[in-house]
């Protein structure tokens, strides 16, 4: 019998809780240069050395600017090919400016090739898919990567011009075409932190052996093939619920034959189906034991570029309020610990409610390794959970701090979502 590629079931390693961090809603503000054409007419209508001087200073710069060598290569990947993957950008030093294109069809090595791509080092935190599909279980496995590598997933033929020693796809003269996402690729591209589809972008329809289509009146199916269909799909919702979209996904796909056309998701589809992840989201809360007989509030919460697992509780009684702040993605301590000082030590949140914002100053009390990863704990100086369960919003002071850490601290204003009684809950539930 052939080798079943969709239906193939292998148990998937554990995976990490959802943090759904692409695309910033950030207007880019691009830097123009004069060009020499823009600068003849300024040189010719004022002959004074400092003019000429500035305007070959600019010049010079403009020339800075990497452009496409008449060596490169014009690149143009074969979608039905195995898929892999490029950095590419227009060089330019904005949010959007530079991502990983992933071209081609999901084959079972691909989550290996993302894996030495990535260890060769990422260049941005956007991946764009142009896929037909593949292998289902390989498509979970990469959606899987993209998630603990805290990328942001949208759909798009990357075009420009290749650098053959590099491999950097350098997209002057070209950018990100129309392109499309279907079957298997609609799983991967769910394993991004912040997610953006348009209109008919992403296809979908049943898993199957791409054998067993040629003839569907065929007997090919044994009761052990039938088991792993189920199996299959039991690993499906699990999976599509972890990555925080709704199983009715999975109906919209089965209810699409192989030998008829892909269905593609309209606007409104992508949205009430929670694939498309927008710039910000706080879970609503949920309570969680804690020690001996104590309790926290915990809130999944991301943003543009980090997403975080945060926990609210009280020491001792309910006037001593603590922020615990675990990153949803791989870092050390040791990385972790000079970002979490720089944001919490000597600084103030606010806590916003419809009376107004209070600040309130934070103590830093435990940079630590724990079970999920490092682990940073703040004292909210003054407030008491009464303060907390009045509150809508959780702001940091970020005021100063540079870029890549006010990226960080973004990740750690949150909405209190949900039943704020729960925080009555856990304020009754102290730990000692």
């Amino acid at each position: 019998m052939p080798p079943v590629v969709d239906r193939t079931f292998l148990p998937l390693p554990r995976l990490r809780q959802p943090t759904t961090s692409p695309f910033s809603g950030v207007t880019d503000q691009s830097m123009s240069f004069i060009t020499p054409a823009r600068a003849k007419p300024f040189a010719a209508a004022d002959r004074r050395p400092s003019l000429r001087l500035l305007t070959l200073v600019l010049l010079a710069v403009a020339a800075l600017r990497p452009q496409p060598s008449a060596a490169d290569e014009t690149f143009t990947y074969d979608a039905s090919k195995p898929m892999q993957f490029f950095n590419a950008g227009d060089t330019g030093n904005c949010n959007g400016c530079s991502w990983i294109a992933a071209e081609g069809t999901i084959q079972r090595d691909t989550p290996e090739v993302f894996r030495r791509f990535i260890a060769k080092g990422k260049n941005a935190y956007d991946i764009v898919f142009n896929s037909p599909g593949g292998d289902l279980t390989a498509a979970m496995k990469l959606g899987e990567m993209v998630r603990e590598q805290n990328l942001h997933s949208s759909v798009g033929k990357t075009t420009g011009k290749l650098d053959a020693e590099s491999g950097f796809i350098n997209t002057i003269d070209g950018g990100k075409d129309p392109g499309r996402c279907a079957s298997a690729c609609v799983f991967a591209f769910l394993g991004g932190v912040r997610r953006a589809a348009k209109d008919g972008e992403l296809g979908v329809q049943q898993f199957h052996d791409p054998e067993a289509i040629k003839e569907p009146k065929a007997k090919t199916a044994s009761a052990l093939d039938r088991a792993a269909d189920q199996a299959m799909m039991g690993t499906l919702i699990t999976y599509v619920l972890r990555m925080d979209a709704s199983p009715k996904l999975l109906a919209l796909a089965a209810a699409e034959t192989p030998w008829r056309e892909v269905r593609w998701l309209k606007r409104q589809e992508i949205t009430d189906l929670g694939i498309e992840i927008s710039n910000k989201y706080s879970s609503p809360m949920t309570i969680e034991p804690f020690g001996a007989g104590g309790a926290y509030v915990e809130i999944n919460n991301r943003s543009t570029f980090v997403s975080f697992r945060l926990r609210l509780y009280c020491r001792g009684d309910a006037s001593t309020v603590h922020l615990a702040m675990i990153p949803n993605w791989n870092v050390d301590l040791r990385t972790f610990e000079p970002t979490m000082r720089d944001i919490m030590e000597d600084r103030s949140v606010f806590l916003v409610s419809e009376s107004g914002r209070r600040s309130f100053p934070l103590k830093l009390v435990a940079l630590e390794a724990g079970p999920l990863g490092p682990q940073a704990s703040a004292q909210i100086v003054g407030a008491t959970m009464a303060d907390l369960q009045a509150a809508k919003r959780v702001e940091i002071d970020y005021d100063g701090i540079g870029k890549v850490d006010s990226e960080t601290a973004m990740g750690l204003e949150f909405d209190l979502a949900g039943d704020r009684r729960k925080i009555g809950i856990v304020a009754r539930s102290c730990v000692k």
